[in-house]
């Protein structure tokens, strides 16, 4: 049996079915989770509202959705598991899995063969474009490389010995997560940021050349996993998509949130996440932290602290403050 697809968008599923009343002419329509929010439908509004679930955990209900209805095969020759009235708990399920009695004759479905292979093969094609896409990094990564591509990054003063020592790390085969660790305000982020400027203007070598850089948003992560499993389908989501990248480096400024992020009963953190896709080399971080929080949070976990390689980023001197003063005046000018 098909998949109704949704009479809207034409794509996703349809799980909610509603009546078009055109006159005297009724017409049953079906229409995703998504459309029926655009469409101002009040009980799926109310409902999404009451739950605060953000859209980019609808279109993860829709890939689940569409995964499932994949799984499940009837036989063709079996209708009468689905006869009027037999799916009355939940009256939509008839409507997905083929039409209702009142709306068609039955085996009408099998006189269309052209009609469901044309929409089965576009819900594959939808899908398989859906899932070339980043959408966790999209959505909680800002591409920090592009950035700098676009201009949108200040270039950093000094600070050699340490791009040096961090892109050393980076080439290593193993033990290539360097862990920016100095007080706030010394310019940790500013080492990632030069980063990023190199690789843009391809003035590196060539293992990194083609790597990006994005910065990992821990909060938007976070915001609105208020259901069991939610948040570690997030982040495993977005180490399948930084690992099948294979060009994707991610920094986690204030490293130490990792520790106890998501974490609650019945769940892992982000950290117990992340340490199997570091330990094997399927993904590469750049953390930024502080003395005081490295050894408070980092230190303590052996099995963390392995993954990464300190870099200590001192305070500049006076003679390189001069510099960075001086470097960065055009910026200040141009500005007021």
């Amino acid at each position: 049996m098909a998949l109704r697809i949704c009479s809207r968008c034409k794509k996703r599923p349809a799980v909610i079915f509603i009546t078009r009343v055109e006159g005297d002419k009724s017409t049953p329509e079906g229409v995703c989770i998504q459309c029926a929010k655009e469409l101002g439908i009040k009980p799926i509004d109310d409902m999404l509202k009451s739950m605060d679930i953000p859209d980019e955990d609808i279109d993860a209900m829709n890939d689940q959705l569409m995964q499932l209805m994949d799984t499940i095969k009837t036989d063709e020759g079996s209708p009468e598991e689905f006869s009027p009235g037999g799916a009355a708990t939940f009256p939509f399920l008839k409507n997905i899995f083929g039409e209702n009695s009142g709306d068609a004759p039955a085996g009408a479905n099998r006189n269309r063969p052209d009609e469901l292979k044309s929409a089965e093969t576009q819900t594959r094609k939808n899908r398989q474009d859906k899932s070339k896409k980043r959408k966790y990094l999209d959505a909680y990564c800002t591409n920090l490389t592009k950035r700098a591509a676009e201009g949108n990054l200040d270039r950093i003063i000094g600070r050699e010995k340490e791009l040096y020592r961090v892109i050393q790390i980076l080439s290593r085969r193993t033990k290539n997560n360097p862990c920016l660790i100095g007080e706030p305000g010394v310019g940790k982020t500013a080492i990632a940021e030069g980063l990023a400027l190199k690789i843009s203007s391809g003035d590196i070598n060539a293992k990194l050349r083609d790597k990006e850089i994005h910065l990992l948003d821990l909060t938007a992560l976070v915001a609105g996993t208020q259901f069991r499993g939610q948040f570690e389908s997030r982040v495993k989501g977005l180490v399948d998509e930084v690992k099948s990248d294979g060009n994707v480096i991610l920094f986690i400024d204030e490293l130490h949130n990792l520790v106890g992020t998501g974490d609650a009963e019945g769940s892992m953190n982000a950290a117990n996440i992340l340490k199997p896709a570091l330990s094997r080399g399927e993904i590469q971080v750049i953390g930024a932290t502080t003395f005081k929080e490295y050894r408070k949070y980092i230190e303590k976990d052996a099995a963390l602290e392995r993954r990464f390689q300190p870099v200590t980023i001192e305070e500049p001197s006076i003679d390189s403050t001069i510099q960075v003063l001086m470097g960065v005046k055009d910026y200040y000018e141009g500005y007021h």
